[in-house]
């Protein structure tokens, strides 16, 4: 597992934004291996992601996993954020996975929130200046980094990305990413495989 200080994200968002190279404690990410890179590229992944607010304190988290069609975990990931709205907390969700799956490496995603405020939000291309921060942020990297499909999804079929996002309520963590699915996760991984969450991909 992996974390990163709120430094640390914004600088990789940032990168990526501006198509810099990334570097994380002196690691390129260019010294992934051109086959990986050329396989990743062409692959199509989805991105959950999900918000939650406890209703007591309104403090907010986020999280998600990156999977392939077959349900296979790539990485998850999560973040607490402290107060703040239930649209802010699903447009960081997204805005902290594509940071995470650009950094291994793929371009093309399904992003999928049972959110329709963030769905209406990233399809609406006359809101990039908004003036809300986090949907500009959002927007410039979608604009400049991959090819994406933006989808909402049933709460009942999120159940993975909602429970990392609520995980993180309880460790008040900042971002963390996990390579190998936590203990906590695999009966809903299972679950979200068996209601057919991953589907085909284009």
């Amino acid at each position: 597992n992996i974390t990163w200080s709120v430094t640390d994200f914004v600088k990789v968002s940032i990168s990526w934004a501006q198509q810099l190279e990334f570097h994380h404690n002196g690691y390129k990410s260019n010294t992934l291996s051109s086959s990986h890179n050329f396989h990743a590229n062409s692959t199509w992944v989805h991105l959950f992601t999900d918000g939650a607010i406890a209703r007591d304190t309104w403090n907010a988290s986020a999280g998600g996993i990156l999977g392939d069609q077959l349900g296979n975990w790539i990485p998850g990931f999560n973040r607490y954020l402290g107060k703040c709205s239930t649209f802010e907390a699903e447009l960081w969700g997204i805005l902290d996975g594509l940071p995470v799956m650009l950094i291994k490496g793929y371009r093309r995603a399904k992003i999928q929130t049972n959110n329709l405020d963030a769905v209406q939000a990233l399809t609406n291309i006359g809101l990039e200046d908004s003036g809300i921060t986090l949907l500009k942020r959002l927007h410039r990297i979608m604009r400049f980094q991959g090819q994406w499909q933006i989808e909402y999804l049933p709460r009942e079929h999120n159940i993975v990305a909602d429970r990392l996002a609520k995980l993180s309520l309880t460790w008040k963590s900042s971002l963390q990413v996990f390579d190998v699915a936590l203990n906590e996760i695999l009966e809903v991984l299972q679950h979200d495989k068996v209601c057919g969450t991953f589907k085909q991909l284009s």
